[in-house]
């Protein structure tokens, strides 16, 4: 009786002591990750992005800053003229590799260059890997472009800050200026530089921003309303039972045909054909408001409908840009679910 007795005390103590120690691990483990981030920033300076308060995952906690950007150059000569002449980057002291090149600060990280076979992106249009290089002075960069016989391109697909917080699709941009302006141009093997006034962008991208806007275009749940959220529950359900059904078009033949229009889902679906990749590319007015109308304007059936006519083909259209003083519209492409890219 008495060690049932004793034995009744003991567990909970037992127990509690338990759960004590690993809270008093979490609270230290917590403190130690913390502590990092903040030696981090304090060591680095606040010119870094991190955010000490955010969760850095994997190598997170051990990563400081980039270090360097190594390109492969088939001349490593040739690209140092261009790299120090002509885009202003200092050459520094590189060790002896049992390989030619040749380092180069950009101001905050490096920039390695190594004799190699190059492999540049395709010249057709901007969507392209590039190394991107910020001035305060961009008015003055067009100048000197010229002044040096440059050739460059000048992007006119910059989303505007404002728009982007009031939106989720912007449409079609280009037609009104946004502030930044971005330059690209190539080095001697065909990679692509920017020049542009980034800046403008820092405290939208890194939420620094105080201005609060209410978004008001939605597919999900929009509040914390009950009526919201069941609603929210079952459009979801919908996407699921889709997404294991291909018989799309019998699903829809059991929907009775919409009288009038959605035109804030239409006017959306519209815009999204402005974002290069998006799924809705390629496809016109008619056939986005034709398969609204379909499916009592519920967007995921809609889309479903007209992406089922392309089977695994997409339809890709780059965006324009400035070339010469003139327009260009690169030309748009296909590509099958094999990403193999087709003309």
């Amino acid at each position: 009786m008495a060690w049932t007795s004793t034995k009744a005390t003991i567990l909970p103590i037992t127990l509690g002591f338990g759960i004590g120690a690993i809270s008093m691990y979490g609270l230290i483990h917590f403190y130690q990750r913390s502590k990092r981030k903040m030696t981090t920033v304090l060591e680095h300076g606040t010119d870094l992005h991190w955010n000490p308060l955010d969760e850095r995952r994997g190598l997170g906690d051990l990563i400081v800053k980039v270090n360097l950007i190594a390109i492969i150059v088939s001349d490593v000569g040739r690209s140092l003229h261009f790299y120090v002449d002509i885009l202003g980057l200092q050459q520094i002291r590189r060790p002896n590799f049992d390989r030619h090149g040749a380092w180069l600060t950009m101001g905050n990280i490096e920039l390695h260059l190594i004799k190699g076979i190059p492999v540049p992106p395709s010249d057709d249009n901007l969507i392209v890997g590039h190394i991107s290089l910020e001035t305060d002075h961009v008015e003055l960069v067009l100048d000197k472009l010229r002044a040096m016989n440059v050739e460059f391109r000048q992007n006119i697909s910059v989303p505007d800050p404002k728009k982007s917080r009031e939106n989720r699709f912007e449409g079609p941009v280009g037609k009104q200026p946004t502030g930044v302006i971005q330059y690209f141009f190539t080095d001697p093997d065909g990679y692509y530089i920017e020049i542009c006034n980034c800046d403008i962008l820092t405290a939208f991208c890194l939420n620094k921003e105080k201005t609060k806007i209410e978004i008001t275009y939605h597919e999900g749940i929009r509040s914390c309303r009950a009526l919201d959220v069941v609603q929210a529950a079952l459009r979801w359900k919908r996407k699921a039972f889709i997404k294991h059904n291909e018989d799309i078009d019998s699903i829809v033949a059991k929907i009775p045909r919409a009288t009038e229009l959605n035109e804030e889902r239409y006017t959306n679906l519209c815009k999204r054909r402005f974002t290069y990749g998006d799924v809705m590319q390629g496809f016109t007015d008619e056939e986005i408001k034709e398969a609204l109308l379909q499916t009592q304007n519920f967007v995921p059936f809609a889309i479903k409908i007209l992406t089922k006519k392309l089977g695994s083909v997409r339809y890709f259209q780059p965006p324009s840009f400035y070339e010469h003083g003139e327009l260009k519209v690169p030309p748009s492409f296909t590509m099958s679910g094999t990403y193999k890219k087709s003309k």
